[in-house]
């Protein structure tokens, strides 16, 4: 017997991404900041919550929308950003600095505030990298819907803080970048975007085949800088996908609150929360701070700093047209420090309740 081509995974698909492309598009219209990332965001956590409709994403299309973001971040890796990157790092520093106080600060208060145990409340306190915590997070007695919720609740702060944020310290026309992606298209040329859709293709294809839980948007990026920065290609990829990406990424979000009721999001969500606010204060003092010592502006370090996720925060800057390349190498050395150094304190944790 044939499979059907539309199934009921893929009907269920279909209509979460026009939830969340309905959602984006109410919130373009009314000018929010970030619209189609907090306006998808927004309508799929409402659905989860008051409507009989369980929004869900097919796997591979995040993984299509990760490989966009990290094809669209390496864009910015041109040789003039190649020559000022060896200025990152005293900031590449700052931010793991920051990223280790910014874990004990969580883990303490998850630990204060809330009646996780220490597997749970150390998975739960990572500044980032919900795919590889969460993957790794399944080998030990951790409570792994809690930590994807408190990963949850405290990116959606981070994503409604950063606009506002970035507003108030730099003065930037969130209106007008929403305005921008529309504006000023660079001409069609089919040998350069053809290259560029190849190379993010068998990126793509790569990356299914590694067991690295981020290697979606690293192996990408990885590709597109090598190729901007050399010069062979100088081509972006086209608004249209950006925004596709973002609607992916916001629905896919709000979706994993599906299965929660209100209380248990409250019990876990309010507390993530308000860490997520401290965390971004924090982030914002360290970037205020390092700013002097730098050739960054202080919105790129900000978002660079911000304990979210490379996805979530990479694709901000790229909306926000704000130091694509910057915010990207910063959240992929984050990345890398997590995957290092998580599974030996999680074994030394776990031998210490042994």
């Amino acid at each position: 017997m044939s499979r059907p081509f539309v199934t009921p995974a893929l009907k269920r698909g279909t209509l979460t991404l026009c939830l969340g492309g309905a959602g984006g598009f109410a919130f373009f219209m009314l000018n929010l900041p970030l619209p189609w990332i907090l306006g998808s965001l927004a309508a799929s956590t409402l659905a989860t919550q008051v409507s009989n409709f369980e929004p869900k994403l097919p796997a591979s299309w995040r993984s299509y929308a990760m490989a966009a973001i990290g094809t669209m971040l390496g864009t910015g890796f041109t040789p003039d950003v190649l020559r000022q990157s060896g200025s990152w790092a005293v900031s590449l520093l700052t931010m793991t600095i920051l990223s280790t106080l910014f874990f004990f600060i969580a883990y303490a208060a998850f630990r204060r505030w809330s009646d996780m145990n220490r597997g749970t409340a150390f998975f739960s306190a990572m500044p980032g990298g919900l795919s590889v915590v969460s993957l790794l997070a399944e080998d030990y007695d951790v409570q792994v819907n809690r930590v994807v919720l408190c990963h949850s609740a405290r990116i959606i702060v981070l994503l409604v803080s950063a606009p506002i944020v970035i507003k108030l310290i730099s003065g930037i026309d969130l209106a007008d970048a929403n305005q921008a992606l529309f504006h000023g298209a660079e001409e069609f040329d089919l040998l350069k975007q053809g290259l560029l859709a190849g190379a993010a293709i068998l990126s793509w294809a790569l990356a299914k085949r590694v067991g690295f839980p981020s290697a979606m948007l690293l192996i990408p990026l990885v590709t597109s800088a090598v190729l901007h920065a050399t010069g062979l290609v100088t081509v972006h990829v086209s608004p249209v996908f950006s925004i596709l990406a973002q609607i992916i990424i916001g629905s896919s979000v709000g979706a994993r609150f599906l299965g929660y009721t209100f209380r248990q999001i409250l019990r876990d969500g309010w507390l993530a929360a308000l860490v997520g606010g401290v965390l971004a204060i924090g982030s914002l003092v360290g970037a205020m701070l390092i700013t002097p010592f730098t050739q960054a502006e202080t919105p790129a370090l900000f978002l660079s700093y911000l304990p979210g996720g490379a996805p979530e925060l990479g694709i901000v800057a790229l909306a926000l047209m704000i130091d694509p390349a910057m915010v990207a190498a910063h959240h992929v050395v984050r990345v890398f420090l997590i995957v290092g150094a998580l599974p030996v304190f999680a074994r030394r944790l776990r031998d210490t309740k042994s």
